[in-house]
């Protein structure tokens, strides 16, 4: 196959997973939890009989929690440090904190890595031994980063509290997915370039 078009390629797939790693990374929802309202006394409306008040379902992201119930969705900011966490709670808040900056490090990553792609089609430095093997090392580095902070941020949405009725993965979670798939076959691409 032509360089060109393979540089070209690779430089499309991964500007494509740059994007949807930065879109997987903004969303609130890697995980959607379906509970019991009824442990959510405090915000149970006293005008409603427990029938109606049913069912809450929750969004987990990386940057944001929302929680839907009859239908008012109340959305807040996770936290930025785990210093004042204790226990158990502690081990989610790190691994919240390592997800967020391994998705944030592969947004960065595969964004570099499209640009040096799209750099090396330039003829003038294309010959060059330092580009041609920078433009195999980045992809690789961003599909580790992409694959460790898929794991993890998987990992810190999917925990399951009392009483979940049901429990999927979200919006943001399958965008991650994609992005190293794409990813993937942007560094296979890379590496078959000569």
């Amino acid at each position: 196959m032509d360089k060109r078009f393979i540089t070209l390629a690779s430089g499309s797939l991964m500007v494509i997973a740059c994007i949807f790693y930065i879109t997987s990374n903004a969303l609130p929802s890697w995980s959607v939890k379906t509970f019991d309202a009824s442990i959510l006394g405090f915000l149970e409306p006293k005008h409603l009989p427990k029938a109606q008040f049913g069912l809450a379902e929750s969004s987990i992201g990386l940057w944001r929690v929302c929680l839907t119930v009859v239908e008012v969705q109340i959305c807040y900011g996770d936290v930025s440090s785990c210093e004042s966490i204790k226990g158990e709670l502690a081990s989610a808040c790190h691994k919240m904190l390592a997800a967020r900056s391994f998705v944030t490090l592969a947004c960065i990553f595969s964004a570099i890595s499209g640009i040096c792609l799209f750099a090396c089609l330039l003829e003038s430095i294309n010959k060059n031994t330092n580009v041609i093997t920078m433009i195999k090392i980045i992809p690789i580095i961003c599909f580790i980063i992409g694959i460790i902070g898929l794991a993890l941020g998987i990992s810190y949405t999917t925990v399951t509290g009392p009483e979940i009725i049901s429990m999927s993965l979200g919006a943001g979670a399958i965008l991650a997915i994609i992005a190293v798939i794409l990813n993937l076959i942007g560094v296979i691409l890379a590496l078959t370039i000569r």
